[in-house]
């Protein structure tokens, strides 16, 4: 067999069907005896019943839950060989799994292959196609480990070392399951950087919800009695105080990495529930191109970059495109600001109080003039706002001059910074002597905003500018 160095495990997914069956156990430690558990459930929208029958090391728990992946992982990197069997050394698996080379770590990687062979798992409610039909299967997640030196071959070793080198055959059934369409892309990376194995655990089973369920996927929440959630975890202790006790802070390591924004208890007793709100992104997911044109608005607005990128990854586009809506209409039509521009358009951003409000317009490049004002509007003022169209149409009949005189602010707002105090006062005098319209000028930069447009709208602005200078 070749030598394997520690190799970076290209595909990164998981099983489905092992996932959602949630066969392995977020105890960090068994009580003596402890070698079993059966639970009925409902998961993904579908009934499940798995029995777990250990053997003298227990059922798999804890790191067992990292060395299943793992291995997954490997048959997929090692091209799903016919034999169904990884190749690697002993000290390479152990650098996969994130743990360092001591004799502890590999005692405790002989104790999780060996629970993970010697375990038999009774599933129903697998799936061998998404919408297919439920079917029960009974297997062992390992058919067997083997130690190969020399051509020999010795099953279930007694201990392991930095050289030796192993052959680890995976059951015929999660084989399978592999190279079916219940494959979904998995974070192993993140997963692994998380410090517990209650953590990993958790993200696991919630990560896996929000891809399968329709609810978590659409809302952002799931949610779950707190028993309920205790068995998903296959916990043996079903009390739902000492439930809350162990899962809460697993919570606090979630929300610190950034993978839920929120965890919320409710009831009491039995009846006690829990919900997870999921974060849209995570701060190491690249920003897709629609997220880095609103990174460009927000900064447009004069906020910073990592404020700006802050804001996107935590909100839905479509609320991000509303905030900004609003915070641009606003400021447009703001003549006396007590901060900064860049402060009040962050707070407009942020509110979740409802302090601000606007009349929205179905057209942005009408959006000129007096823009609404920040504050809950009252009934005169939203009256004001009906005929907002006919001030817009007296403003643009006015001189050049006053037109300036009227749209200066909201202009100076949106355009003094980003074009520089020489390239504003080309555009003042322009803009006065009546070469550019001010009232059309305010209506284009509202239009290129409320498009996304607002970066090459300034570059093109600037490069007019800059030849009138000359």
């Amino acid at each position: 067999m070749n030598e394997y160095s520690v190799p970076a495990l290209r595909p990164r997914f998981d099983d489905l069907n092992l996932a959602e069956a949630s066969l392995i156990s977020a105890l960090t430690r068994l009580k003596a005896g402890e070698t079993s558990w059966e639970h009925s459930f409902e998961i993904a929208g579908r009934e499940m019943h798995v029995e777990c029958l250990g053997n003298a090391y227990g059922f798999p728990h804890g790191p067992d839950n990292d060395m299943m992946l793992v291995l997954n992982n490997l048959f997929l990197e090692q091209g799903q060989p016919e034999d169904n069997s990884v190749q690697c050394s002993a000290y390479a698996l152990l650098r996969m799994l994130g743990r360092t080379d001591s004799s502890q770590n590999y005692r405790i990687m002989h104790d999780s292959l060996t629970r993970l062979a010697g375990t038999l798992y009774k599933v129903s409610g697998w799936l061998d196609q998404p919408g297919g039909a439920s079917r029960r299967v009974t297997f062992r997640f390992l058919e067997r480990v083997e130690e190969v030196q020399g051509g020999m071959r010795n099953l279930n070793l007694k201990s392991f070392g930095a050289g030796t080198q192993l052959k680890i055959t995976l059951d015929a059934v999660v084989a399978a399951s592999l190279a079916s369409s219940r494959l979904r892309p998995f974070d192993l990376d993140f997963m692994l950087k998380l410090s517990g194995s209650q953590s990993r655990m958790l993200f696991r089973l919630l990560d896996t919800l929000w891809y399968s369920d329709s609810r978590a996927s659409r809302e952002g929440l799931l949610e779950f009695e707190v028993v309920e959630l205790g068995k998903l975890l296959r916990l043996i202790n079903l009390r739902p105080d000492s439930i809350r006790r162990t899962i809460t802070p697993i919570h606090e390591e979630l929300i610190a990495s950034e993978f839920l924004l929120a965890a919320r208890f409710e009831g009491r007793g039995q009846q006690q529930r829990v919900q997870y709100v999921l974060n849209p992104q995570r701060p190491d997911y690249p920003l897709t191109v629609e997220q880095l044109e609103l990174v460009g608005r927000i900064k447009f607005l004069g906020i910073s970059d990592v404020q700006a990128r802050s804001y996107v990854r935590k909100h839905a586009p479509t609320r991000v495109k509303e905030r900004l809506q609003m915070a641009t209409a606003i400021l447009a039509g703001t003549t006396r600001i007590r901060k900064s521009p860049a402060a009040y358009a962050w707070d407009i951003l942020t509110d979740e109080l409802g302090k601000y409000s606007y009349v929205a317009q179905p057209d942005p490049a009408s959006l000129v003039g007096t823009s609404p004002q920040p504050a809950v509007l009252d009934a005169a003022r939203v009256a004001s706002e009906l005929d907002l169209n006919a001030r817009i149409q007296a403003v643009r009949q006015l001189a050049p001059d006053e037109q300036w005189i009227q749209h200066r602010a909201s202009l100076k707002l949106l355009l003094s910074k980003h074009l520089g105090s020489e390239l504003w006062k080309v555009l003042e005098l322009r803009c006065m002597t009546g070469t550019i319209g001010a009232s059309v000028l305010l209506g284009e930069v509202n239009a290129a905003i409320a498009t996304l447009e607002i970066q090459s709208y300034v570059e093109q602005l600037r490069e007019e500018l800059k030849a009138a200078q000359e």
